[in-house]
């Protein structure tokens, strides 16, 4: 065999020579089987020497580990449900994903249920198990979201172009699962989690409400300039000086709101996160019956429906007018056919 060695020139004779070799027997080669196999020869004809076995192994011990680390968390559930192989062109298809055990499908209400406008179709994702449901969602902000799917794509890397894959139908995710520490929903906005806001918010703007009007009530400050007279004469509260500064009272509120908003958002069952009930939220036991407490639920959304528009009644008076409710109510009365809403926005006409 023609044994390829190295020349050095005159002036590294007399050094010591390290001369590689490699053997070459043209009647052992074959065409490489596989990508490892191929990035094998190519190591071994461009640097000229042979992989030895152990380096081999650690190779292949290496790339089975990212396959099998690959495989895993395509399976898992905290990526989500892996999707059943469907056939091309097969249409619309529904798949659900999540994370958990699936919850029984709640009770359908009555199709004939009172809508918030008569003959209106109420939107299908509204189907009346919710309460307080009228069917309103001119927007359709409470729609399952719908996303493509599609085939895997061509990735042979003895094509010369790799095709996309096909869709092959769509899927829509729907909160039908129980929560778990990284998933209370199974949107951000999804329809549970609109649910959540509206109320959070309908029981801010109800406390706010009252205290508007309270407050002015009895000290003759209105809403809006609350504030100004607690910076300017100090905290109060029904006309007693409290032993707190301004900057006090953001502390208090900050560790008092904190600490309960942590404690609402660690419950991870929805249900629970809107009503958590017990011996500090339901001491009278109010909501033990089931149909009460559909009831109360009921009411409680109506009245923080209602509410969201007074309070933003009241912060559009304030921010035309500069008064508190009470006086303009006062205003109003004492001249109901010149003192309106369309006398205070255009009195040009």
């Amino acid at each position: 065999m023609a044994r390829p060695t190295s020349t050095l020139s005159d002036k590294h004779k007399d050094k010591p020579q390290l001369t590689l070799h490699r053997q070459i027997d043209t009647s052992q080669i074959q065409p490489p089987k596989t990508v490892i196999h191929r990035l094998f020869n190519i190591i071994s004809f461009k640097y000229n020497y042979h992989i030895s076995p152990f380096f081999t192994f650690i190779l292949l011990y290496i790339i089975k580990a990212m396959a099998l680390t690959t495989t895993a968390a395509a399976t898992s559930s905290f990526i989500g449900t892996r999707l059943r192989e469907v056939q091309s062109n097969s249409g619309r298809v529904q798949a659900r994903f999540g994370f958990g055990k699936k919850k029984p499908d709640p009770p359908k209400r009555n199709a004939d249920r009172p809508l918030w406008f008569p003959g209106e179709k109420a939107p299908e994702w509204l189907d009346g198990t919710l309460v307080g449901d009228y069917g309103f969602d001119p927007f359709g902000f409470g729609k399952p979201a719908e996303y493509l799917q599609f085939e895997l794509d061509s990735l042979d890397q003895n094509l010369a172009k790799n095709l996309a894959g096909d869709i092959i139908g769509t899927r829509t995710e729907v909160a039908d699962v129980k929560s778990t520490p990284l998933q209370p929903y199974s949107e951000i906005f999804g329809l549970q989690r609109f649910r959540e806001c509206e109320l959070i918010h309908g029981r801010w703007a109800m406390l706010g409400t009252l205290g508007a009007l309270a407050g002015e009530w009895l000290t003759g400050v209105t809403w809006q300039d609350a504030g100004k007279v607690e910076l300017l004469e100090g905290s109060s509260y029904l006309g007693q000086q409290l032993p707190f500064s301004m900057a006090s009272l953001i502390l208090i509120e900050a560790l008092v709101i904190g600490y309960t908003e942590f404690q609402r958002n660690a419950e991870l069952d929805p249900e629970k996160r809107l009503y958590p009930g017990g011996t500090y939220f339901d001491p009278l036991g109010l909501a033990v019956d089931p149909k009460k407490k559909v009831n109360l639920q009921l009411a409680e959304i109506k009245h923080a429906r209602f509410a969201m528009l007074a309070f933003l009644g009241l912060a559009v008076q304030g921010a035309v007018t500069g008064k508190g409710p009470l006086t303009n109510w006062a205003t109003h009365l004492s001249d109901p056919f010149h003192t309106t809403f369309l006398d205070t926005f255009l009195p040009s006409f």
